[in-house]
Protein backbone atom coordinates (compact mmCIF):
# COMPACT_ATOMS: atom_id res chain seq x y z
CA UNK A 1 0.00 0.00 0.00
CA UNK A 2 1.41 3.44 -0.79
CA UNK A 3 2.28 5.50 1.90
CA UNK A 4 -0.13 8.41 2.66
CA UNK A 5 1.05 11.82 2.51
CA UNK A 6 1.51 14.12 5.16
CA UNK A 7 -0.64 17.58 5.11
CA UNK A 8 1.57 20.76 2.94
CA UNK A 9 0.65 24.06 2.54
CA UNK A 10 2.42 26.52 -0.23
CA UNK A 11 5.84 27.31 0.45
CA UNK A 12 5.94 26.31 4.43
CA UNK A 13 4.13 23.88 6.17
CA UNK A 14 4.12 24.61 10.19
CA UNK A 15 2.94 22.53 13.14
CA UNK A 16 3.16 22.56 16.55
CA UNK A 17 4.64 18.72 18.62
CA UNK A 18 4.78 18.23 22.47
CA UNK A 19 4.71 21.94 24.15
CA UNK A 20 4.51 22.15 27.89
CA UNK A 21 1.79 23.71 29.95
CA UNK A 22 3.23 27.29 30.32
CA UNK A 23 4.71 27.77 26.76
CA UNK A 24 0.70 25.98 25.67
CA UNK A 25 -0.60 28.81 27.71
CA UNK A 26 1.86 31.94 26.37
CA UNK A 27 0.53 30.90 22.96
CA UNK A 28 -3.11 31.07 24.21
CA UNK A 29 -3.81 33.43 26.12
CA UNK A 30 -4.28 31.43 28.87
CA UNK A 31 -7.23 29.21 28.38
CA UNK A 32 -7.71 26.50 30.37
CA UNK A 33 -9.55 24.11 28.59
CA UNK A 34 -6.95 21.60 26.93
CA UNK A 35 -8.39 21.06 23.46
CA UNK A 36 -8.92 24.62 23.78
CA UNK A 37 -5.56 25.75 24.60
CA UNK A 38 -4.25 23.37 21.67
CA UNK A 39 -6.64 25.08 19.04
CA UNK A 40 -5.92 28.72 19.89
CA UNK A 41 -1.95 27.54 20.02
CA UNK A 42 -2.28 26.38 16.36
CA UNK A 43 -3.92 29.60 15.52
CA UNK A 44 -1.70 31.73 16.98
CA UNK A 45 1.26 30.18 14.53
CA UNK A 46 -1.10 29.19 11.67
CA UNK A 47 -0.13 25.51 12.35
CA UNK A 48 -1.43 22.71 9.69
CA UNK A 49 -1.13 20.26 12.49
CA UNK A 50 -0.69 19.20 15.72
CA UNK A 51 0.39 16.66 18.01
CA UNK A 52 -1.98 14.83 20.49
CA UNK A 53 -0.62 12.40 23.00
CA UNK A 54 -3.49 9.70 22.91
CA UNK A 55 -2.07 8.82 26.30
CA UNK A 56 -3.74 12.03 27.51
CA UNK A 57 -7.58 12.07 29.14
CA UNK A 58 -8.09 15.22 26.33
CA UNK A 59 -6.72 13.01 23.37
CA UNK A 60 -10.29 12.26 21.54
CA UNK A 61 -11.49 15.83 22.07
CA UNK A 62 -8.36 17.60 20.99
CA UNK A 63 -8.37 15.30 17.98
CA UNK A 64 -12.32 16.47 17.24
CA UNK A 65 -11.51 20.35 17.99
CA UNK A 66 -8.50 20.17 16.15
CA UNK A 67 -10.19 18.93 13.04
CA UNK A 68 -13.25 21.23 13.44
CA UNK A 69 -10.65 24.16 13.24
CA UNK A 70 -8.76 22.72 10.15
CA UNK A 71 -5.78 21.40 11.48
CA UNK A 72 -4.58 17.95 11.14
CA UNK A 73 -4.28 15.77 14.41
CA UNK A 74 -1.14 13.61 14.67
CA UNK A 75 -1.65 10.98 17.70
CA UNK A 76 1.19 10.15 19.39
CA UNK A 77 1.43 6.76 21.03
CA UNK A 78 4.17 5.76 22.81
CA UNK A 79 6.68 2.76 21.34
CA UNK A 80 7.60 -0.10 22.86
CA UNK A 81 11.11 0.17 24.52
CA UNK A 82 10.81 2.47 27.28
CA UNK A 83 8.17 1.33 28.74
CA UNK A 84 10.02 -2.04 29.49
CA UNK A 85 13.10 -0.24 30.51
CA UNK A 86 11.13 1.74 32.92
CA UNK A 87 9.76 -1.56 34.58
CA UNK A 88 13.27 -2.98 34.28
CA UNK A 89 15.36 0.32 35.54
CA UNK A 90 16.62 1.92 32.54
CA UNK A 91 20.28 1.13 33.47
CA UNK A 92 19.74 -2.68 33.70
CA UNK A 93 17.40 -2.78 30.78
CA UNK A 94 19.96 -0.97 28.52
CA UNK A 95 22.02 -3.85 29.62
CA UNK A 96 20.14 -6.94 29.14
CA UNK A 97 18.87 -5.43 25.61
CA UNK A 98 23.04 -6.38 24.81
CA UNK A 99 22.97 -9.52 27.02
CA UNK A 100 19.02 -10.79 26.79
CA UNK A 101 17.90 -9.55 23.53
CA UNK A 102 15.43 -11.93 23.30
CA UNK A 103 14.15 -11.64 26.68
CA UNK A 104 13.72 -7.87 26.08
CA UNK A 105 11.60 -8.53 22.70
CA UNK A 106 9.67 -10.87 24.50
CA UNK A 107 8.68 -7.99 26.73
CA UNK A 108 8.37 -5.55 23.86
CA UNK A 109 5.91 -7.95 22.21
CA UNK A 110 3.65 -7.76 25.25
CA UNK A 111 3.21 -3.99 25.14
CA UNK A 112 3.05 -4.49 21.34
CA UNK A 113 -0.90 -5.08 21.46
CA UNK A 114 -2.01 -2.06 23.63
CA UNK A 115 -0.17 0.29 21.79
CA UNK A 116 -2.29 -0.74 18.65
CA UNK A 117 -5.27 -0.63 20.31
CA UNK A 118 -4.28 2.84 20.79
CA UNK A 119 -3.98 3.49 17.28
CA UNK A 120 -7.13 2.02 16.00
CA UNK A 121 -8.53 4.23 18.66
CA UNK A 122 -6.96 7.45 17.06
CA UNK A 123 -7.77 6.06 13.63
CA UNK A 124 -11.21 5.85 14.68
CA UNK A 125 -11.39 9.43 15.93
CA UNK A 126 -10.17 10.96 12.90
CA UNK A 127 -6.16 10.94 13.37
CA UNK A 128 -4.52 12.24 10.05
CA UNK A 129 -0.95 10.51 11.00
CA UNK A 130 0.16 7.99 14.00
CA UNK A 131 3.33 9.24 15.66
CA UNK A 132 5.50 6.81 17.25
CA UNK A 133 7.59 7.84 20.17
CA UNK A 134 10.70 5.84 21.27
CA UNK A 135 13.62 7.99 21.88
CA UNK A 136 16.35 6.40 21.05
CA UNK A 137 19.38 8.76 20.87
CA UNK A 138 21.26 11.04 22.68
CA UNK A 139 22.62 13.90 21.54
CA UNK A 140 26.18 12.44 20.59
CA UNK A 141 24.42 9.33 18.98
CA UNK A 142 22.31 5.99 19.96
CA UNK A 143 21.58 5.17 23.44
CA UNK A 144 20.90 1.48 22.48
CA UNK A 145 23.28 -0.74 20.60
CA UNK A 146 22.39 0.00 16.68
CA UNK A 147 22.24 -3.68 16.34
CA UNK A 148 19.16 -4.71 18.50
CA UNK A 149 17.66 -0.92 17.43
CA UNK A 150 17.86 -2.09 13.85
CA UNK A 151 17.25 -5.98 14.38
CA UNK A 152 14.87 -6.22 17.68
CA UNK A 153 13.07 -3.14 18.02
CA UNK A 154 12.17 -1.71 14.79
CA UNK A 155 10.61 -4.45 13.31
CA UNK A 156 7.68 -3.92 16.28
CA UNK A 157 7.82 -0.40 15.37
CA UNK A 158 7.44 -1.84 12.18
CA UNK A 159 3.94 -3.00 12.77
CA UNK A 160 2.79 -0.15 14.50
CA UNK A 161 3.70 1.58 11.42
CA UNK A 162 1.34 -0.81 9.11
CA UNK A 163 -1.33 -0.21 11.49
CA UNK A 164 -0.92 3.31 10.53
CA UNK A 165 -0.66 3.33 6.54
CA UNK A 166 -3.51 0.24 6.89
CA UNK A 167 -5.81 2.61 8.17
CA UNK A 168 -4.57 4.94 5.65
CA UNK A 169 -2.16 7.46 7.25
CA UNK A 170 1.48 8.32 7.08
CA UNK A 171 3.66 7.03 10.43
CA UNK A 172 5.87 9.13 11.97
CA UNK A 173 8.76 8.35 14.97
CA UNK A 174 9.99 10.45 17.23
CA UNK A 175 13.39 10.33 18.76
CA UNK A 176 15.20 12.87 20.22
CA UNK A 177 18.81 13.38 19.64
CA UNK A 178 21.65 12.12 16.80
CA UNK A 179 19.61 9.52 14.78
CA UNK A 180 21.05 9.77 11.57
CA UNK A 181 22.55 5.59 11.93
CA UNK A 182 19.01 4.76 12.56
CA UNK A 183 17.10 6.55 9.48
CA UNK A 184 17.45 3.44 7.07
CA UNK A 185 15.83 1.40 9.31
CA UNK A 186 12.98 3.92 10.39
CA UNK A 187 12.13 3.97 6.29
CA UNK A 188 12.71 0.35 6.15
CA UNK A 189 10.36 0.15 8.88
CA UNK A 190 7.63 2.06 7.11
CA UNK A 191 7.86 5.44 8.58
CA UNK A 192 7.24 8.52 6.30
CA UNK A 193 8.64 11.17 8.27
CA UNK A 194 10.89 11.45 11.67
CA UNK A 195 10.41 13.97 14.26
CA UNK A 196 14.09 14.83 15.28
CA UNK A 197 15.91 17.19 16.69
CA UNK A 198 15.47 17.23 20.53
CA UNK A 199 18.37 18.02 22.37
CA UNK A 200 20.16 19.24 19.31
CA UNK A 201 21.16 22.41 18.13
CA UNK A 202 20.20 23.85 14.82
CA UNK A 203 23.38 22.92 13.61
CA UNK A 204 22.62 19.28 14.53
CA UNK A 205 19.58 19.51 13.31
CA UNK A 206 20.51 19.86 10.43
CA UNK A 207 22.89 17.79 9.71
CA UNK A 208 19.58 14.83 10.77
CA UNK A 209 17.77 16.35 8.72
CA UNK A 210 20.25 16.21 5.06
CA UNK A 211 20.71 12.43 6.33
CA UNK A 212 16.79 11.85 6.22
CA UNK A 213 16.29 13.43 2.83
CA UNK A 214 18.65 10.96 1.90
CA UNK A 215 16.97 8.54 3.06
CA UNK A 216 13.73 9.44 1.78
CA UNK A 217 12.19 10.61 4.94
CA UNK A 218 10.26 13.52 5.79
CA UNK A 219 11.63 15.33 8.57
CA UNK A 220 9.31 17.21 11.32
CA UNK A 221 11.32 20.07 13.00
CA UNK A 222 13.84 22.82 12.80
CA UNK A 223 12.95 25.32 15.78
CA UNK A 224 15.29 23.55 17.89
CA UNK A 225 14.25 24.78 22.09
CA UNK A 226 18.24 25.27 22.73
CA UNK A 227 18.37 27.95 19.94
CA UNK A 228 14.94 28.82 21.42
CA UNK A 229 16.50 29.89 24.91
CA UNK A 230 19.48 32.41 23.31
CA UNK A 231 16.84 34.93 22.90
CA UNK A 232 14.64 36.44 20.01
CA UNK A 233 17.41 37.81 17.99
CA UNK A 234 19.20 33.81 18.00
CA UNK A 235 15.31 32.29 17.23
CA UNK A 236 14.95 34.70 13.96
CA UNK A 237 18.26 33.57 12.84
CA UNK A 238 17.29 29.81 12.87
CA UNK A 239 14.24 30.42 12.12
CA UNK A 240 15.51 32.44 9.04
CA UNK A 241 17.66 28.80 8.59
CA UNK A 242 14.82 26.40 8.79
CA UNK A 243 13.09 28.48 6.37
CA UNK A 244 15.41 28.16 3.90
CA UNK A 245 15.31 24.11 4.58
CA UNK A 246 11.77 24.17 4.29
CA UNK A 247 12.39 25.55 0.30
CA UNK A 248 14.98 22.59 -0.01
CA UNK A 249 11.69 20.44 0.85
CA UNK A 250 10.98 17.68 2.44
CA UNK A 251 10.89 19.49 6.06
CA UNK A 252 7.70 20.74 8.03
CA UNK A 253 8.36 23.29 10.77
CA UNK A 254 7.65 22.72 13.75
CA UNK A 255 9.68 22.59 17.56
CA UNK A 256 11.61 20.29 18.96
CA UNK A 257 9.21 19.09 21.78
CA UNK A 258 11.10 20.88 24.23
CA UNK A 259 9.49 24.24 24.43
CA UNK A 260 8.13 24.25 28.56
CA UNK A 261 8.45 28.44 29.14
CA UNK A 262 6.51 31.34 27.56
CA UNK A 263 9.74 32.74 27.00
CA UNK A 264 10.53 29.99 24.80
CA UNK A 265 7.26 30.07 23.44
CA UNK A 266 7.62 33.42 22.37
CA UNK A 267 11.19 33.01 20.72
CA UNK A 268 8.93 30.23 18.24
CA UNK A 269 6.51 32.68 17.17
CA UNK A 270 9.75 35.11 15.95
CA UNK A 271 11.27 32.26 14.66
CA UNK A 272 8.03 30.77 12.92
CA UNK A 273 8.03 34.26 11.35
CA UNK A 274 11.36 34.17 10.25
CA UNK A 275 11.11 31.18 8.41
CA UNK A 276 7.85 31.99 6.84
CA UNK A 277 9.67 35.08 5.01
CA UNK A 278 12.73 32.86 4.19
CA UNK A 279 10.66 30.19 2.41
CA UNK A 280 9.05 32.98 0.63
CA UNK A 281 5.44 32.85 2.10
CA UNK A 282 2.42 35.10 1.81
CA UNK A 283 2.93 37.83 5.21
CA UNK A 284 0.07 37.00 7.25
CA UNK A 285 -2.92 39.62 7.77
Amino acid sequence: MDRAALPKRPSITVGLTFVGSDALGALAAGLERVEHAIVAACAAVDAAFAFVPWSEPSAAAATEALMEAGVAPFAVVDGVLAEVLQREGYEAGLKATLLEPERIRSSMESVLERRLDRVRAALDAGARAIVVAEDLAGSSGPLVAPDFAIETLMPLLATIADAATTGAVPAVWHSDGEVRSLLGAARKAGFSAVHAGGGLDFDGFERVFWAARAADLMTIGGIPTRDLAQGLTHAEVVGSRAGLLARAGKLLVADDGGMTTAAEAQAFLRAVAAAREAAGAPRRR
